[in-house]
Formats: C-alpha cells, sequence, structure tokens
C-alpha cells in the first residue's frame, strides 16, 4: 500500500494528532475554475485508503514526522478545526505501534534521494499542487529504517487527545460530472480511477497488483498519472514489474502518445537499467486517434511492445468501466 505525506505548518500539524484529522483546502467559491481545482485536490486524496500509512512534511522546520494511519473513508465536512482554513477534504487518523521523538530531517531525504533508494518524494510538484502526494510501501519502508536509526523503538504509542467523529464516507458525491454522468475534468476522472485501484478493481486487465502511485514525478518536469506496481508473490519485497498509465477525459491523440512513450523510455532507463520486460504501458481515455491505434497495432506487429488502449465508460448506476480497444 502506498504511504502518503501531507504537506502543512507546525500550527496545523498539532490540530492534526491531537484531533486525529488531516484535510485538504478547497477552492475559494468565486475562483474560475474553481470545480476542476476542487477535484483535483479529490482525485490527491482519492488513493488514500483505511489502514494506510500517514506522514507530516512541517513547513518551516523542514522536517518529516510519523508515523498515523488513515482510519475509514475520506468524507466532506465543514466545521471548524482549524484556524486559517477549513480543509472539508478530510481524512480521520489513528495511532500505530511507532511513536517517534526525533523527526527526519529534509537533507537526510534528499541523501536518500541522491543514492536512488528515495524517488517519489516530492515537495515541489509539476502540478503546482503540493499539499498532499504518496510514496510506495517500498519507499516508506527505507524512510522507517531510517526512523527507526534514531529512535529507539518503544511500546508507547502517541495519543490521540480529542478524537474527531466519524463521519459518513460521501467524497465521491462532490466529484463533478456531466448530465449524462461521464467526469467533467480529467481530475474527475482521475479521482473516479484512483478509487476504483484502492478497491482492487480492475485486476482481471492489468493483473494482480501489488502496489500503486498517482502523480508520479519524473525529472522530465512532469508527471506520470498512475503507476501500477507488481511484486514477486513468493517473495514479496522484489518488484518485478509496472505499468505505466496515461489518462484523458477526452481523445487520446498523438501528443499523448508521446508523452506515454516518453514515460516509459524515461522508466526503463532510469528505474529499472535497462530492463524491457519490466515496464508495460497503457492508455486511458473515452476515445483514441486513429493514428494512435495504427501506431499501437503496427508496434507490436514489428516490435513486439504492446501498449493497452482502454476506453472508459459510466455505466447508468455511475460506475467506471474499462473496455480494451
Amino acid at each position: 500500500m502506498p504511504a502518503h505525506i501531507f504537506v502543512l505548518n507546525e500550527t496545523n500539524y498539532e490540530v492534526c494528532v491531537r484531533k486525529g484529522l488531516v484535510g485538504l483546502p478547497e477552492a475559494r467559491p468565486d475562483s474560475k475554475n474553481e470545480k476542476s481545482v476542487n477535484d483535483a485536490l479529490l482525485s490527491r486524496l482519492a488513493i488514500v485508503k483505511d489502514g494506510d500509512y500517514v506522514l507530516f512534511y512541517i513547513i518551516g522546520r523542514k522536517e518529516l514526522r510519523g508515523v498515523w494511519r488513515a482510519s475509514g473513508e475520506a468524507f466532506y465536512d465543514e466545521n471548524r478545526v482549524w484556524k486559517d482554513k477549513t480543509y472539508p477534504f478530510r481524512f480521520r487518523l489513528t495511532n500505530t505501534e511507532f511513536d517517534f521523538e526525533k523527526p527526519l530531517r529534509l537533507h537526510d531525504i534528499y541523501d536518500l534521494q541522491n543514492t536512488g533508494k528515495i524517488w517519489t518524494f516530492a515537495l515541489d510538484r509539476a502540478s503546482g499542487s503540493n499539499a498532499m502526494f504518496s510514496i510506495s510501501d517500498c519507499e516508506f519502508e527505507i524512510l522507517l529504517q531510517e526512523y527507526l536509526k534514531i529512535n529507539p523503538f518503544t511500546i508507547k504509542k502517541n495519543i490521540i487527545m480529542e478524537p474527531y467523529p466519524v463521519k459518513p464516507a460521501n467524497l465521491l458525491g462532490y466529484i463533478h460530472r456531466t448530465d449524462d454522468g461521464k467526469p467533467c475534468y480529467e481530475a474527475s476522472l482521475m479521482a473516479l480511477l484512483l478509487n476504483n485501484f484502492v478497491k482492487g478493481e480492475y485486476r482481471e486487465i492489468f493483473g494482480n497488483y501489488s502496489d500503486y502511485l498517482s502523480y508520479v514525478p519524473t525529472n522530465l518536469g512532469t508527471e506520470m498519472d498512475i503507476l501500477l506496481i507488481f511484486k514477486n508473490p513468493q517473495y514479496p519485497v522484489q518488484i518485478v514489474s509496472y505499468d505505466v498509465i496515461e489518462v484523458k477525459r477526452d481523445k487520446f491523440d498523438e501528443k499523448a502518445l508521446h508523452q506515454l512513450i516518453g514515460y516509459e523510455s524515461w522508466f526503463i532507463q532510469k528505474k529499472v537499467q535497462g530492463d524491457l520486460n519490466m515496464v508495460r504501458t497503457t492508455a486511458i481515455a473515452s476515445r483514441f486517434d486513429s493514428n494512435v491505434v495504427d501506431y499501437v497495432q503496427k508496434r507490436k506487429r514489428y516490435e513486439e511492445k504492446t501498449i493497452k488502449l482502454l476506453q472508459y465508460q459510466t455505466s447508468p448506476d455511475g460506475k467506471l468501466q474499462l473496455l480494451p480497444i
């Protein structure tokens, strides 16, 4: 499972750990792109599920603190908890067996990045939003080892002093859709897809993925939409393959195809030491340019390299379906 890092100041952090609650803000009501911004925030939070690990990066102090777990499901709630903003897109927290007095410093994390041990930790995002991001469970284990190096293990636990009351899970109802049930924005589609991946869906299409990440940073100055991670079922610490997924709300054109192939090439060179068999690619869209379909067919025929083309549709009950092209 991925671990999630929320970026905030120390005052808001103290409220989070006292209340056992974390949240993301929403766009100002007078904002011209209010709906798309809110769906972008929802798509960030959609990857979090009950039991996932949660950490906090404290702005100003340049510290990573943790570790907590997400509890229950995400919900929308406007009751004022923090002083500066409402942060209505919320998740409750619970304590864990880890209570670390000493935090990890940012320069320690950068040292891990420089050695290639951590690569999805990025405070500066291509999307411009860094209120919250996720890292793989393999990277979380590395961070946990660093915590344990500087903190003696103790049976003492963090205590949530004023637990926030349980609220009904209702975030899916805040994703914007058209009158016929289709997602309004690319972020809307991302939120729906990630919600389904969290539930373990689409395994008949992708296989038995072990982990999943969204908005994965690259050194190309862009972010991969979704990355599926597959582990060796006999040796779970070993990653055997990845699936890089590019998502478009409407048409998947040649520009999108070029971007997806660029991610594939970057990942093969930078992350799997040139092992072509470790990386698969998938395109998800409402429709596909004929040139894209033609290229994918020729690539399979002449290079024996497959790109899955999946058309998304919404069923009458609003469920998102993926159909192979």
